[in-house]
């Protein structure tokens, strides 16, 4: 990449053009940058457009994380289990690989999504998702279904990251980005948390060995529909890119071949694309504030996965129940995460108001006081569904467990996804790419040992130790709350 013709970020000269009332600036050397009252740049877009720019997102976002877990159900394993003759730990790969796909796949699109736009890194490789979730519904041996089920996942983890940055896009005051982040998360939590009662609906229609392939079609489907609907009504949302387009459309129009944009500059080849784009997720992962919050963020995003993939056996274990009726619980896991968006939105009315008597300069360590509260709140709700998940105690008693960890659950995640993005605005997608790869390592792993954990040592102990872990944990907020803006001076990713 070359890097020698970059100009100042400093405005030389205020020569500016109208294109069908659109206003930009171009300084002496010609380069292309909106006048900060244009309307065409997406963060000055309507609230209206910008809201369902966010829906949109956030619906593919939701159908990626839906599919995650509907092949995590014990129907689908006794299913499974008829047709090609493999256990239950076994047919728990099928969700591994889907969750380990997610985890490698934005890696790779987050930085495309730098270079080539929201819309085209989102949405190819949403398609491709589709097109290999489709291949999944339609194999008929062990390994295919293995390897569709993992490619599916890979590209299904470009939405997953991607749309954390159109927000960003958006959203550049951050006194109001927080509240929107709290739409995305509910879009995160909501697709796995209703994957397995979807998926167990959909396959007690069919009664057929065959029936496991149902929600498969169902996913797929989705997943094409609204690949139609945001081809059609999305828009490219990253400044870079935008101002690429229209500098190659002034130069044709104003016969001023001088104007280029940032991209423009960029001699960008394979070993550049390799080197920094590629890369820049991996290296920012060993960094210590990115390494430690999404460590934290990674560990209640692994319990989340553990407790829908896990708590249909532990009722049926305890108290008997069943096929869908086992799944239902996750409904108050769903009303914990709902809670505590509505916490969430509540706090960014007061970062809000943090925000403008710092000037609107982004302060990431105020996205911790309510992580502080979520960290308490984890351990607890861990602790009282451990301990209450037996047949002589009500069932509700340990759903207000679950809810509690589903509360905790979104004020940590949403909260460490705030600090990141305030932190490397710049950066934001990579940033969030290390957070869902560091995560998803995490959810591809523990339905692996749930079981293992929850026969051997009981469902008690079993979800304690799962706890005392996440007590172990309760410092973090609290030491970065404190010491923060000293570590971020030493950041190589300086966002803010």
């Amino acid at each position: 990449m070359d890097k020698s013709k970059e100009p100042s970020e400093s405005i030389h000269t205020s020569e500016e053009y109208s294109d069908h009332e659109k206003l930009y600036i171009i300084n002496e050397e010609g380069l292309l940058e909106y006048e900060p009252s244009n309307p065409d740049k997406p963060g000055n877009w309507s609230q209206k457009k910008k809201l369902y720019h966010t829906v949109l997102f956030g619906l593919t976002t939701f159908a990626a994380q839906l599919d995650s877990t509907a092949m995590s159900t014990a129907s689908f394993s006794t299913l499974i289990n008829e047709e090609f003759g493999i256990e239950r730990e076994v047919s728990l790969l099928t969700s591994s690989l889907y969750i380990l796909g997610i985890a490698l796949g934005p890696m790779v699109f987050a930085p495309l999504s730098e270079v080539y736009g929201r819309k085209i890194g989102v949405l190819i490789p949403f398609l491709c998702s589709a097109i290999f979730t489709f291949a999944v519904a339609t194999c008929y041996n062990v390994p295919s279904l293995m390897i569709f089920r993992f490619l599916s996942g890979f590209f299904a983890g470009a939405p997953i990251v991607s749309a954390g940055g159109v927000l960003a896009d958006l959203y550049p005051d951050a006194s109001v980005r927080g509240k929107y982040f709290a739409v995305y998360a509910l879009f995160v939590s909501m697709g796995p948390s209703y994957g397995p009662t979807i998926a167990s609906l959909l396959m007690y229609s069919e009664d057929k060995p065959s029936a496991w392939r149902i929600p498969q079609y169902f996913s797929g489907l989705l997943n094409v529909v609204l690949f139609v609907i945001c081809e059609i009504l999305l828009d490219e949302t990253y400044v870079p890119v935008l101002l690429q387009k229209q500098a190659k459309k002034m130069r044709i129009q104003e016969n001023k071949w001088e104007i280029h944009s940032r991209l423009d500059m960029w001699q960008l080849d394979f070993k550049d694309l390799a080197s920094v784009h590629l890369v820049r997720p991996f290296a920012m992962l060993v960094t210590p504030i990115v390494f430690t919050i999404t460590l934290f963020a990674s560990y209640v995003y692994g319990v989340f996965y553990l407790i829908i993939t896990t708590m249909p056996e532990s009722f049926t274990l305890t108290r008997g129940w069943e096929g869908t009726i086992s799944t239902l619980p996750n409904i108050s896991l769903f009303i914990g995460v709902v809670s505590g968006c509505v916490a969430n939105m509540f706090w960014a009315k007061k970062y809000g108001i943090l925000l403008r008597a710092n000037n609107f300069k982004p302060i990431p360590e105020e996205r911790f006081p309510i992580l502080m509260y979520g960290a308490w709140l984890m351990p607890t709700g861990i602790f009282i569904f451990a301990w209450t998940s037996s047949p002589n105690i009500h069932w509700v008693v340990p759903c207000i467990g679950i809810s509690c960890i589903g509360f905790s659950f979104i004020l940590i995640f949403q909260g460490s996804l705030n600090y990141l993005v305030d932190t490397y605005t710049k950066y934001s997608a990579s940033a969030i790419a290390c957070a869902t790869f560091l995560r998803s390592i995490f959810a591809a792993s523990y339905p692996l040992f749930a079981k293992q954990l929850f026969v051997n040592l009981g469902v008690h102990w079993g979800a304690s130790v799962i706890g005392f872990i996440a007590l172990g944990m309760v410092p973090i907020p609290f030491v970065f709350y404190k010491y923060g803006a000293a570590i971020r001076q030493k950041n190589p990713y300086k966002g803010v």
